[in-house]
């Protein structure tokens, strides 16, 4: 059994960084209503994630779960991602491929197929500790009614931070986490989704060493190609965490 002690003073850092990451989406929020050329959309995310460790320490994970906007014309997406990920030294080497089927209501659906390679690693580490990770994209995304191809390259990088703090007993605990990630298309067409930039705050709740629940609030800056029209979106994202 593990038991964390609970620290007083990061606590008043968690409530700083809330406000801060709070403070800044707000203002995201305020701009966009300021600029009538971009539209709002707000969505929800839903998504469990399995995990299977081996005794070597190679491990595979993925995601699977939906996506929707909740506009009156808008669109909803089917997302399944298995990968492996093993460790080099202090880094942690990812690569898989998802598949990402695009319903809209105005437009043809579309399917895109993205392998990924990532590259991931924490410093520092501790009960305040920062999560680096930098992902290459190939998107291979077809347009339904002829099978058209747009093809791309993408690199994104995310941060991470989070806390621990609270009521720690054995393996459960509650954990606070900041996150905000950059996208950038190296080459060719973005398709439908062209993502920009996310910032959002999130709650996460252990329940053991094989269960946690997350929800996390989102906003992203998106440019959105085939409707021609920015948006700036805002999101909650529920997610189930489970080793097997």
């Amino acid at each position: 059994m593990s038991v964390l002690v609970t620290v007083p003073w990061p606590n008043r850092l968690v409530r700083l960084s809330v406000l801060a990451v709070a403070a800044t989406l707000s203002s995201s929020v305020l701009h966009a209503q300021e600029e009538e050329e971009e539209e709002v959309s707000p969505q929800i995310w839903l998504d469990y994630n399995p995990r299977w460790t081996w005794p070597s320490g190679l491990e595979l994970f993925g995601d699977v779960g939906v996506r929707t906007e909740l506009l009156q014309n808008g669109w909803g997406r089917i997302i399944v991602r298995p990968g492996v990920r093993g460790t080099l030294g202090s880094f942690r080497l990812s690569g898989g491929v998802g598949s990402f089927y695009t319903s809209n209501t105005d437009e043809a659906d579309r399917w895109e197929i993205r392998p990924f390679q990532g590259i991931a690693a924490t410093w520092p580490s501790s009960r305040i500790r920062l999560d680096h990770y930098l992902r290459l994209e190939e998107r291979f995304e077809f347009e339904t009614t002829d099978w058209a191809l747009e093809a791309s390259l993408r690199l994104r990088y995310r941060l991470q931070i989070q806390f621990l703090w609270g009521g720690i007993r054995g393996a459960a605990y509650w954990r606070f986490i900041g996150h905000a990630e950059a996208f950038g298309t190296l080459t060719g067409e973005a398709g439908q989704f062209d993502e920009k930039l996310r910032i959002g705050v999130g709650i996460e709740r252990g329940f053991g060493p094989q269960l946690r629940l997350r929800v996390d609030a989102t906003w992203q800056k998106t440019g959105l190609n085939v409707f021609n029209a920015p948006t700036d979106d805002l999101y909650i994202r529920a997610r189930v965490f489970h080793a097997w």
